[in-house]
């Protein structure tokens, strides 16, 4: 009976977000035929239960092997039909090519990007003269292995068939007596320069910035600005990843988004959310209009000519605390392709009038009209139906672990 309730209230839902839309001059099938071709990448590392720095507080249903990451993986697209690839942390996810390879196929899905990691310590030199940085530290055998381990991932690119090889560095310093800057800028673009002519084919790399953390006084690559140019040098392969925790508070980042469009820079995202610093909450979780602002840029450059949004890699990098991971990464999921369809139902004829015209009134109401008053719930749902997926993965989701925890308790 009350699903016969809900099935009733989305059809009429989805009946008023047509005739909403067509007043706006948007054709619903348009949007939900966007909606089905935007592919999200999911992180192998979201799937289990992540912590603070004091601690991580596991319960034992949460995946500790990558054969149960990838599997969770699987099933996230499978309720989603969103997330074919899987971003993969080398080496925490293993160097087994051959099983890696398995294992995604096995579950139905791609390699994405190719994260590295030289923050971990582990074996020498790697070990804990990583303090200094990886590819700025002032020890060069600590260097040249941190290069190599970059050239190794590149390698494991090669083998998985990933494009995208996506960087994170930790260097930095913590006081002015340190590193010099131009030091720690000469041996970052020397070690990058060796990274880049590495890369194969189709495989670009996507620079990532971090203003502070774990080093507090001078971040190898702190912004967007030294980012770009950092991929400007290199060429036409390198480009610029926005991280949407990486920000000082208040930061206008679509307008960072925008700018990076207009240079030809913009590789694609890591989507999360924050409320101080670098939370990695779910993605739309605490600032959805932010979401939807930053969406809004980049249909205006999809429709104007500018990038397609096809050419953007949007990827999640969330940090899964105290909710179930796959539950979360269907949230954010779903907030992601909830302010992609809210963007495309913007009135876009009306709001370049209303900014032809210096109406910044009637432009703000356009915007947060489309935000507010769009039934995005029934679209999202009804595109799902059309398409064989559940109408609310994270429900079927619940559905399914309830089901086995049954069958295991038999």
């Amino acid at each position: 009976m009350f699903e016969d309730v809900q099935e009733s209230v989305r059809e009429q839902q989805y009946g008023i977000a047509a005739k909403l839309l067509k007043s706006r001059g948007v054709d619903i099938n348009e949007v939900k035929s966007k909606l089905a071709a935007l592919k999200i990448e999911v992180p192998s590392w979201g799937f289990s239960r992540a912590g603070t720095r004091f601690a991580v507080y596991t319960d034992g249903t949460e995946p500790q092997t990558i054969e149960g990451r990838i599997a969770a993986a699987g099933l996230c697209h499978k309720l989603t039909g969103a997330t074919p690839s899987v971003a993969l942390a080398i080496p925490r996810d293993g160097e087994d090519c051959d099983l890696l390879q398995k294992l995604l196929s096995a579950n139905g899905l791609a390699a994405g990007a190719i994260n590295s990691d030289s923050f971990n310590p582990r074996q020498s030199p790697l070990d804990y003269r990583l303090r200094w940085g990886s590819l700025t530290n002032p020890i060069a055998e600590v260097r040249r292995a941190a290069l190599q381990h970059h050239l190794d991932c590149v390698q494991v690119m090669c083998k998985l068939g990933s494009r995208n090889f996506s960087l994170w560095l930790h260097d930095g310093t913590n006081s002015a007596g340190q590193l010099s800057l131009f030091e720690q800028g000469r041996l970052l673009e020397e070690s990058l320069r060796q990274l880049y002519a590495a890369l194969t084919g189709n495989q670009q790399i996507f620079i990532e910035y971090k203003f502070f953390e774990p080093g507090f006084y001078a971040t190898a690559i702190a912004d967007w600005g030294w980012a770009y140019a950092l991929a400007q040098k290199l060429g036409d392969r390198a480009k610029v990843l926005v991280d949407m925790g990486h920000h000082p508070l208040g930061t206008n980042i679509e307008q960072i988004v925008a700018n990076l469009q207009m240079l030809g820079k913009l590789g694609g995202f890591h989507f999360n959310d924050k409320k101080y610093a670098d939370d990695d909450l779910a993605t739309g979780s605490v600032d959805p209009f932010q979401l939807f602002r930053i969406f809004n840029v980049l249909v205006e450059a999809d429709l104007s000519g500018l990038q397609p949004i096809g050419d953007v890699a949007f990827m999640i990098d969330e940090s899964h605390c105290l909710k179930d991971p796959l539950e979360e990464m269907i949230e954010a999921v779903d907030n992601i392709q909830r302010a992609y369809v809210l963007a495309l139902s913007v009135d876009r004829r009306t709001w370049e009038d209303a900014q032809t015209k210096v109406d910044p009134e009637l432009g703000d109401q356009i915007l947060k009209n489309a935000f507010f008053d769009t039934p995005a719930n029934a679209i999202l749902q009804t595109s799902r139906l059309e398409r064989g997926l559940p109408a609310d993965p994270i429900t079927e989701c619940r559905a399914r672990s309830s089901k086995q925890r049954g069958q295991s308790a038999g």
